[in-house]
């Protein structure tokens, strides 16, 4: 089944960087492109000067934008892929999202910096709204003042904390390993009690205070269940039990290990009211080295609480 996957450019090397990893993401034999360019209306209406206030005409805008998705769509037609191309206008985030339901499209990859550069464009903005409001999963890459070239998917991160929530990533990591036969790293990090905060509605149901031993345990032990799952698929697996905050964890585990790419839910052992893009999974886009591919929880997905005593808070 072939794959559709939404890329928004406007025309800047930054926005352009996510096609890089779109290659490796996607391939031309399973995989349909729909380029999106988008306008802000606001910003060509009209230029204010001294005692005068000038018309744009945007019909050069316009003319401009169609020859810069026509020459992508040509470019990226030559290497085999199916490729459509949307010219609109209108808010970036809330087009990016309209388009990406109209076109009923299973992915949206995009860069966290747009034509304003590293300066303007930052996460926060169009990309944190884009992961909030989309009903599909989000591909997320950083780019770099100076780019360095796209390497192929050899180890994906998944970070569990034994939810059904977080667990949702797994399945998108298994297809991608599979296709591009890579190794699958597990994580699970263990944090201690004082950190967990009121956010954990399980805190005050534990009947005793779990040793940092005993955590890393049940963390080792569930982590290692997930891992022969996945050899049992054929997919090599390594799991990585630390200690410490998520976010933080998974940043370094990717930097000592040579992560290609992380694949992680948006919501975890706290359900859909707290581990939000916003805490740890917009934590970890701004800190990892890597692209991050956002698994957004569905309506419906139920709220699942672990025993404690198996599996430890990753929030």
């Amino acid at each position: 089944m072939k794959r559709k996957i939404l890329v928004p450019l406007d025309g800047s090397p930054f926005a352009e960087r996510v096609l890089a990893f779109v290659r490796h993401l996607a391939k031309p034999s399973s995989s349909e492109l729909v380029l999106v360019h988008i306008s802000q209306p606001s910003q060509y209406y009209s230029v204010v000067v001294p005692d005068a206030v000038h018309t744009v005409d945007l019909t050069h805008w316009q003319e401009h934008a169609e020859k810069y998705l026509q020459r992508k769509v040509y470019e990226l037609q030559s290497e085999g892929y199916e490729v459509q191309s949307v010219l609109s206008d209108g808010d970036v985030a809330s087009t990016i999202c309209d388009v990406a339901d109209a076109q009923n499209v299973d992915l949206i990859a995009m860069t966290t910096h747009g034509r304003s550069g590293i300066e303007k464009w930052v996460l926060g903005s169009v990309a944190d709204r884009v992961v909030r409001s989309a009903r599909q999963p989000v591909f997320l890459v950083r780019p770099q003042e100076e780019p360095t070239p796209a390497t192929p998917i050899q180890r994906i991160l998944v970070p569990l904390d034994g939810s059904h929530l977080a667990e949702r990533a797994l399945s998108e990591a298994v297809e991608l390993a599979k296709a591009n036969k890579s190794e699958i790293w597990l994580l699970q990090s263990v944090e201690f009690p004082e950190y967990w905060g009121e956010e954990y509605p399980g805190m005050h149901a534990l009947p005793s205070m779990i040793s940092t031993e005993e955590q890393e345990t049940a963390a080792r032990e569930y982590l290692q269940q997930s891992a022969e799952q996945l050899a049992s698929q054929g997919i090599s697996a390594q799991i990585v039990v630390t200690t410490g905050h998520a976010a933080s964890a998974i940043s370094d585990t990717v930097a000592d290990n040579e992560i290609d790419l992380i694949v992680m839910s948006t919501h975890g052992r706290s359900g859909l009211s707290r581990w939000v893009f916003g805490s740890v999974a917009e934590k970890v886009v701004r800190l990892a080295e890597c692209p991050v591919l956002l698994i957004r929880a569905q309506d419906g997905d139920p709220l699942h609480e672990p025993d404690p005593q198996k599996s430890i808070p990753a929030s």
